[in-house]
């Protein structure tokens, strides 16, 4: 194997040849440059070599789950997979079918899934920078679970997407609403500078 590293959020060239949604991402490829497939996000060193060993093996791959679920199409884990897979390639709208697709298999959230599809759909509406459909899918994410552990995020990123959407007076009073209900929150800080981003102050 030839390793090869770069810095991918500079090198605009390359981020954008291998559509890297966010680092670290890894991908690996055959001597032809045709790519295997991706691993996105941090894994831990025995957990990355197992993965790269699968990979080689033909395991876990994108068109490996895509014929597991072919055969089994209402196995909620792989849909989810599928999704993860496409959002890691920033082809959204393929993930965007997937995750709807774990929410129509799982809507009571059963099996642990549907939860973080509803998220994930509400992040790829901020991805793609549609900030009033992110600000919908958020709320309706927290209508539909409340108490998950994902629900402060929905929270701190609603204001966010006010903002971006230039409605900086509700940003504003959602972030001060944030910082009332969740004074202890560990996100009180990234809350704060957000404020003064928005008041033109400095951290």
């Amino acid at each position: 194997m030839i390793f090869v590293k770069t810095e991918a959020k500079k090198d605009t060239l390359v981020r954008n040849h291998y559509n890297i949604a966010g680092y670290p991402t890894v991908v690996l490829m055959k001597s032809s440059g045709e790519e295997i497939d991706r691993i996105y996000g941090y894994v831990a060193a025995d957990t990355f070599v197992t993965i790269i060993g699968d990979y080689l093996k033909g395991v876990n791959t994108l068109t490996d789950l895509q014929k597991k679920f072919e055969a089994n199409p209402n196995d909620v884990d792989l849909a989810f997979r599928l999704a993860d897979k496409f959002e890691s390639r920033k082809d959204y709208d393929q993930a965007k079918s997937y995750y709807l697709k774990v929410v129509e298999l799982d809507p009571d959230n059963q099996k642990g899934k549907s939860a973080d599809a509803l998220f994930s759909l509400a992040s790829l509406e901020m991805r793609k920078k549609d900030y009033p459909k992110a600000v919908d899918a958020f709320k309706y994410f927290l209508q539909k679970f409340p108490a998950s552990e994902m629900a402060l995020d929905a929270e701190e990123y609603i204001p966010y997407c006010y903002s971006k959407s230039g409605d900086t007076t509700k940003a504003m009073e959602l972030y001060q609403a944030f910082l009332t209900q969740h004074p202890d929150s560990p996100d009180s800080d990234w809350v704060r500078d957000r404020m003064k981003d928005l008041k033109g102050e400095k951290k």
